[in-house]
């Protein structure tokens, strides 16, 4: 200790590669399928894309052509193109964190851990908001299904 009491504080805290592979260990451990749902996600994405743009295209046709009713498969086009976005983006969070962990594992860095770190973060913050808004969605679901018999709102009868 330095006689000087107002001189920098010292820290015998180092970088070594055991410490930040011991860090690691668990990133790449999980490397593997973070990737795999990744992709797997970008694979929903691409199909339910193609899935809803053909509910539409199919609607459309049949609709035009028997004088059908084509609201219906045009809303479900509408949510399977909707639902896709949804898979899109925390697909990408994992693409980006998969990424993260190759880099962090090239450079052993702390701060490339703390980057793959942040961005697992931002799928999990994704994901949070995503359940509450779920949830929200089901409690308006749950009050609607109260409260139109109760108002006398249905047709049936």
């Amino acid at each position: 200790m330095s006689d000087q009491p107002y001189s920098t504080p010292a820290s015998n805290v180092t970088q070594s590669t055991s410490d930040i592979q011991l860090l690691l260990t668990p990133l790449i451990t999980t490397k593997f399928w973070v990737r795999l749902c990744s992709i797997m996600g970008f694979i929903s994405t691409v199909f339910m894309l193609i899935a809803g743009v053909g509910v539409l295209a199919v609607g459309s046709l049949a609709g035009g052509a028997h004088g059908a009713n084509t609201a219906m498969p045009i809303l479900i086009g509408i949510l399977y193109i909707v639902f896709s976005a949804l898979y899109f983006f925390p697909s990408l969070f994992l693409a980006k964190y998969a990424s993260s962990i190759s880099a962090a594992q090239e450079s052993m860095n702390v701060n490339d851990i703390v980057k793959a770190l942040d961005k697992q973060k931002s799928f999990w913050k994704f994901a949070g908001i995503t359940v509450l808004v779920m949830l929200g969605c089901m409690l308006l679901g749950i009050l609607g299904a109260i409260m139109i018999p109760i108002l006398g709102l249905t047709s049936f009868g």
